[in-house]
């Protein structure tokens, strides 16, 4: 079943975001399937199109850093405005940590319509998923403190959904379902 993306109207960008092992890289394709049309703007994959001096999230130099985040939401926003005027549903999957990017974000995405929703299952079990990845895929910090970081920062924001217990078909069906009345912006 596919959720209706209207022809005549500019369809809702779908920021999906949530901390590492949270399911964002699973479930964004399967909710994007979910679509008539849909792309999927992958946050990782734009950030390592830096190929030379790139600094990841929670690098060193941190300035380095927080200017490579931006860059990447600004990219991130850039394209899923293009799929969007085209009539393609973008889903935005990244994490987004704080306001300021957010809000970056949603500036950069207005006045089309803009859905925030949080994977929030434990920290316990995105530590079980991150551990479970292949080395070469696995983050390299606690989870737990950049949870309770993102929950001060953006807790009143958008859809938080405890996924912890749903497989990523029932997670992304859920998402398709609720998302328009949960996690208007």
């Amino acid at each position: 079943m596919s959720a209706s993306d209207g022809a005549s109207a500019t369809p809702a960008c779908l920021i999906l975001t949530g901390m590492p092992g949270a399911g964002k890289s699973t479930v964004a394709p399967l909710v994007a399937a979910r679509h008539a049309r849909a792309a999927r703007v992958n946050g990782d994959v734009l950030s390592y199109m830096v190929e030379s001096g790139r600094v990841g999230f929670n690098g060193t130099p941190s300035e380095e850093s927080r200017r490579q985040v931006l860059l990447c939401a600004r990219n991130m926003c850039s394209l899923a405005a293009n799929f969007a005027d085209a009539g393609i549903t973008p889903v935005l999957e990244h994490v987004v940590a704080d306001r300021e990017v957010l809000d970056l974000m949603t500036g950069l995405l207005r006045p089309r319509p803009v859905r925030f929703v949080v994977l929030a299952p434990s920290p316990e079990v995105c530590e079980r998923r991150n551990a479970a990845r292949a080395p070469e895929e696995r983050i390299g910090y606690p989870i737990a403190p950049l949870y309770r970081a993102m929950e001060e920062k953006l807790g009143d924001v958008g859809w938080w959904l405890d996924s912890s217990d749903l497989t990523p078909e029932e997670t992304a069906a859920t998402i398709v379902a609720h998302a328009a009345g949960k996690a208007t912006l």
